[in-house]
């Protein structure tokens, strides 16, 4: 196995499901539909390869959009379409540890925004650092956390991105 300059083994990923890249995209399609609407400054992250440091390939994941929140600053949100498993959302552990990394080496704060499979305006934010103290669970093939769906903060699409940023951090 490869090593980074950091001495930590390279973290593989698997490759994504064309079905699933198409749900994550058109994911992807709405939520900025909802940043342009509400008119909030953002920039879309490439999710390329190359727009990452070699040693850091493999070991970092970046979220989708970074928003500038006014009164707020810079806040990194990475969407998801999920759906929700015996009340709680899954995740892979080597996602959330790449995206730990990223947030390590930026010092922002991310989100995984979970929106609705059937294309709902209701939504839920996770920050990352909700992870920190899951159990890891085997689920097939890959070692999984799962975030009951009543930790999460519900977030409207009705309202501004603005507002609904608002709400949301004032429930947390």
């Amino acid at each position: 196995m490869q090593k980074s300059r950091y001495n930590a083994p390279r973290i593989t990923t698997r490759p994504i499901h064309p079905a699933d890249q198409a749900k994550g995209d058109k994911g992807e399609r709405r939520f900025q539909n909802w940043l342009d609407a509400s008119r909030l400054p953002h920039v879309y992250l490439d999710q390329t390869p190359m727009s990452v440091p070699d040693h850091l390939r493999g070991e970092m994941k970046r979220p989708d959009y970074v928003v500038g929140v006014p009164g707020v600053g810079a806040v990194a949100f990475d969407v998801k379409v999920k759906s929700l498993y015996n009340g709680h959302f899954i995740f892979e552990l080597n996602e959330i540890r790449r995206m730990r990394t990223f947030a390590r080496f930026f010092h922002w704060t991310v989100y995984f925004a979970c929106l609705d499979p059937d294309g709902s305006p209701e939504s839920y934010w996770i920050r990352l650092d909700q992870f920190d103290n899951l159990t890891v669970a085997r689920r097939g093939a890959s070692l999984t956390l799962a975030i009951p769906a009543e930790d999460a903060l519900p977030v409207s699409m009705r309202k501004s991105f603005h507002d609904a940023f608002l709400d949301a951090v004032r429930l947390a």
